[in-house]
């Protein structure tokens, strides 16, 4: 009878997985960000690996769920310029998260711009020889690319925004808005891909009315998304270079009884949804949460939130009044699989987390404890942006 045959040492079984290139990169992209960042001093054969864009690419496709990547904190924008020692306040969504400083930005005064599915946009304080210079950063691998606009004489800037979505592209691609001399009402719109590291040659012409807040957009699905003071605003599909009109919401829509005015109006978008949080004034514990309709046609109501709970649940909390404004700001709607969706507001420099399956109020962040914060936030939180922080190993 013959004698079976021992196993392979596990050396061996080490050195098959090490020089297998395709199963290596299976075993890694399992692995979280944080944890592959320390991995990538193994060896010159790793490091290359995970650094790759196509491994990035493959990681983000792992990780993602339903074609949409979760984020695990929120970054707040607070005031004009980041300086330090301020540091930026970040709202950890789970107690796993480690938020990343962005201490490796190489001026240290700057300002958020947008944050994209793991990228962000900014720039730094205006230079009289330079002018505003903008850069591209991923927070996690502490990356960092400045960008140069376009060259041209066309009137002047209105926004910059950033469109990237790593489940489908490692690729991002940049949106230069510019408004035109004449005639009037008309706009110029550039566009750079990374892929290329260029601007496209020719740019498109456009009308639009002033209302229309082109630094304040939102991406998914391929299009990008301009929030607006009036009743319409644009949309713009990248892939096919394609401007169209969209409905903005008749203000007061549902709103609660004995409210006057809108506060404030949050817009975003979670999981391939737009959003439109509604606060009101003056003294009213109700706000609403609306949603885009798929085919663009109009808002529906989605959520109608009370702040009666969070008092029960936190009996210390204080809700200043300035003027008329009512202390409260909705930060971000963060959607989820199945009916875990959740929202998070700002409330005496707190930011509480709000289940909306089975409405259990917890308190995510204390802003005190960042001193400097309470100097530069105002009490109604009027200017407040927020950034969603993804933990990806996307290249800039």
């Amino acid at each position: 009878m013959k004698k079976p045959k021992p196993s392979p040492p596990i050396s061996s079984s080490a050195e098959t997985i090490a020089h297998n290139q395709d199963l290596l990169t299976e075993i890694l992209i399992r692995i979280p960000p944080k944890h592959l960042l320390k991995l990538k001093l193994i060896s010159k054969q790793w490091r290359s690996l995970i650094s790759s864009l196509q491994f990035s690419h493959y990681h983000s496709l792992h990780h993602q769920n339903r074609g949409f990547l979760t984020p695990t904190a929120l970054f707040l924008g607070i005031g004009n310029y980041y300086r330090p020692p301020f540091e930026l306040p970040a709202l950890p969504l789970n107690p796993e998260t480690r938020v990343p400083l962005l201490d490796f930005i190489v001026d240290p005064h700057f300002k958020i711009l947008q944050s994209c599915n793991g990228l962000l946009l900014g720039h730094f304080y205006y230079n009289i020889n330079e002018g505003l210079r903008y850069f591209i950063c991923n927070p996690t691998t502490r990356k960092f690319k400045m960008i140069s606009l376009p060259v041209s004489q066309l009137g002047s800037l209105r926004a910059v925004n950033l469109a990237f979505d790593p489940v489908k592209s490692p690729y991002y691609k940049i949106i230069c808005v510019r408004k035109l001399l004449a005639p009037n009402k008309r706009f110029g719109l550039y566009i750079y891909s990374s892929k290329s590291d260029e601007w496209d040659s020719s740019w498109i012409s456009f009308r639009a009315n002033e209302y229309i807040r082109f630094d304040h957009g939102v991406f998914f699905n391929g299009i990008f998304h301009w929030n607006s003071n009036g009743r319409k605003s644009l949309r713009f599909d990248l892939e096919n270079k394609v401007l169209k009109k969209m409905p903005m919401l008749a203000p007061m829509c549902q709103a609660p009884e004995d409210s006057e005015d809108e506060d404030s109006r949050y817009f975003g978008e979670s999981w391939g949804h737009l959003h439109l949080g509604v606060t009101y004034m003056p003294l009213c514990f109700k706000f609403n949460i609306f949603e885009m309709a798929t085919d663009y046609s109009h808002w529906f109501h989605k959520y109608c939130l009370n702040l009666d709970a969070t008092m029960k649940a936190f009996p210390d909390l204080r809700l200043p009044v300035v003027d008329i404004y009512y202390g409260f700001h909705v930060l971000s709607v963060i959607r989820s699989e199945g009916e875990e969706s959740k929202v998070v507001i700002l409330v005496d420099y707190k930011a509480i987390c709000y289940e909306l399956k089975d409405g259990v109020l917890v308190n995510v962040y204390e802003l005190k404890q960042c001193p400097e914060t309470l100097n530069r936030c105002p009490l109604n939180y009027i200017g407040i942006q927020v950034y969603q922080y993804f933990e990806t190993l996307s290249c800039v």
